[in-house]
Order: C-alpha cells, then structure tokens, then sequence
C-alpha cells in the first residue's frame, strides 16, 4: 500500500503514474477532500482535548476551595462529546483513505513503457531462436497425451478443468526441473534454499497487494463446509511464493548492511484464474494448480534496481543452461513455473516420432534418460 504521506506530497505524480500503466486517476477524486477532512478533524480534537485538560486542572482548583463546578463540568462534558464526534469523523475519513490506498497499484518506474495490454510491452533482448522442424510439430498437449506422460481428462475427472496428471517420465521431468532450478539457484547464485506453507492469512496476501485487489484470483479455505474444528480459519492457497517468502520479515527491522538476503522457494501455487476463460484453455498455461521455484531477494532501497537485475539474469540462466530460446521483456524478475519451463522443453525438443529429448542440463537428474519415449500407463520405467 502506498504511504498516506506520500501520496498527499506527490498526488499529481501519482496521478500521472496511474495514467502511465493504463488505470484510471479517477479513483483519487476524494483523497484531497478526504484528507483535508481527516486532518482537520484531528486537529480540531486535540484542541478540544487541550481545553479539556485545562477545565480538569481548573475544576480541581475550585474543588479544593469548596466551591461551585457544575458550569465547568457541563463545559468539560460538552468538550467530550465534541471531541468523540471529531475523533468519530476522523476514524471515518482514516476509514475511506485506507480504502481508497489499498486499492492503487504500485507506481512504475520511469524505464516502464506505457501502455493498456501485453501487446505494447517492449522487448529487452532475445536469445536464440525458435527451432525449425522437417516434419509438422506438435503443441504440448498432443505430445504429453500421445507419449501417455500427460492426462487432462482423468485430471478433470478427479478435480476439475485446468487440471493435469503427468505420470511416468513426465512426473519424472517435473521433479528433475525443479531439482536443477534449486541446485542452480543456490550452489551458484547464493540463494538460501526455503520450504514456506502454501496457506498464509489474510495479512500476509494484503501485504504483497494480492488482498483486496485480487481476491478473485484466489482460493479462500473458508469454514462452510463439514469440517470446521480450525476456529482460526483464516487461510488461503498461495498464488505464488512470494507471498509468504515475502512476509517471512514482515513487522521485523532486518539487518541489511551485508548485502541482501536471497531466497529460492519450490512450491504448488494455487490461481483460480477468473476472467481467464477462453484463453489458453488448452494444455498446461492457466492452470488451477501448477509448481514453481521462486527468487525473493530483500534488500535496500537504493540497491533495488541491482538486485532486480541480478534476480533477472538469475531467472535467465536457467533458460540458458536449459537451451531454450526466449524473450526478454522490459521490468520484471521471477523464478520460473515449472509447467512452462516443462511445456517449452516438450514443443522445443520435439523429434520426429513425438519423442522428446533431454536437455543436457536434466539428464543428470533423469535417472540416465536422454529421450522420452511413449509410456506405459501404470508400470516403471
């Protein structure tokens, strides 16, 4: 959430900011009001309870001579209630501030090229390039389902849409990336490896932005079905690791004068993907359920723009090592979803038959594997 000091001093950069990245600065038409209200109320209270405390020195005084209180004790019962209504209409202006704070977007930088959908984003750099076949290539869902290491109906019959089983080499290949990704990421780039839970509060969600903004996005545990012996039921599935990799410092003051503090965290993420449907609605993008390892980096402000690109090129290198082309696009840093990375090995590395070779880079944790070949349902490889 943006600071309340900061957006009062700086409203019209904020103003522009939010005009820049496609939202609309309407939605600070009440905050000069608002916050004029509140300060005032604020203030007007603490004068109110300054007179008041000057009427108790006074009505002690005369209590001590013996003599008559009643006009000031009218007088100071008077400033009360003034003072609780201002203190009332203060919480209230608070109140519709907070509301209207959480509900901005963080600001982008000067670097972030403006712009209302994916297709006016600038791209940074491009690496290697598409492979070119002699034979028609295939997307993702045929070859998991051809070779058997990918199933969408049986996954829809036990969960639901936007669901997959892998099973054999596939589960295999999902295992073996998230493996090379961690070892990677903390044997060469110096991150401490973390396991976080993947149900976090309410206030861990608010606090990396996902609440209130996209609770449409998430699913919420609540307590209305049989099972409710959690009277702390607070509890959501992870969007991604960030959020409680993020709050792991949360409320605490951290010492930063030795560099940042990198984590990598390999867990299931949870979307429930609304407004999605009818796009990518085949194969493994948009998933309800898919698994990713996470870079998280804290560090100081003036550091930020460093880090963010060493974390970039972190994110990078896996793709390199893993020979795959990409794009790089301006201002944004992560770790990787397993199930694109997994997608992208599949419809790169596709031969002719519908095998699938192994990236060098795996084949050491693919239990000697160095093709995917078609699986049978059930029984070991």
């Amino acid at each position: 959430m943006l600071d309340l000091a900061f957006v009062r001093a700086n409203l019209p950069l904020v103003e522009e900011k939010l005009r820049a990245r496609g939202a609309d600065p309407s939605i600070l038409a009440d905050f000069a009001t608002l916050d004029a209200e509140r300060r005032t109320a604020i203030t007007e209270a603490e004068t109110l309870k300054a007179q008041r405390n000057a009427l108790s020195a006074e009505f002690g005084k005369l209590k001590r001579e013996g003599a008559d209180t009643t006009a000031i004790s009218e007088k100071s019962n008077s400033l009360k209630a003034q003072t609780e209504t201002l203190e009332a209409a203060a919480a209230t202006a608070d109140d519709k501030l907070r509301d209207l704070l959480v509900a901005l977007p963080n600001l982008p930088q000067d670097s972030v090229p403006e712009g209302r959908s994916e297709h006016d984003n600038v791209c940074f750099k491009t690496v290697g390039h598409p492979p070119t076949f002699d034979f028609p290539a295939k997307p993702h869902w045929e070859l998991g389902v051809d070779l058997g290491i990918l199933d969408f109906d049986r996954a829809a019959k036990i969960s639901g849409s936007r669901f997959v089983v892998h099973f054999g080499s596939g589960a295999r290949l999902e295992r073996a990336l998230a493996n090379f990704m961690l070892d990677l990421h903390t044997r060469e780039h110096g991150y401490a490896e973390v396991l976080p839970p993947t149900m976090v509060n309410s206030k861990s969600l608010f606090g990396t932005g996902q609440l209130p903004k996209f609770a449409e996005d998430l699913f919420h545990c609540d307590d209305k079905g049989p099972f409710t012996e959690l009277a702390d039921n607070d509890h959501w599935l992870i969007p991604t690791a960030e959020v409680p990799v993020t709050n792991l410092f949360r409320d605490e003051t951290i010492d930063l004068t030795k560099g940042p503090i990198s984590f990598c965290a390999y867990t299931s993420c949870f979307r429930s993907e609304a407004g999605s449907y009818g796009k990518d609605v085949r194969g493994m993008i948009r998933q309800h359920q898919f698994q990713k390892v996470e870079l998280v980096k804290f560090t100081r402000p003036e550091d930020s723009a460093i880090q963010h690109e060493q974390l970039t090129r972190d994110a990078e290198t896996v793709l390199e090592r893993l020979e795959l082309p990409y794009r790089r696009m301006l201002l944004n840093g992560s770790g990787l979803a397993i199930g694109r990375t997994y997608l992208a090995i599949l419809e790169n590395y596709q031969q002719a038959d519908g095998s699938i070779r192994i990236p060098e880079a795996l084949q050491p944790y693919m239990a000697g594997e160095t093709v995917i070949s078609k699986q049978s349902l059930g029984r070991a490889i």
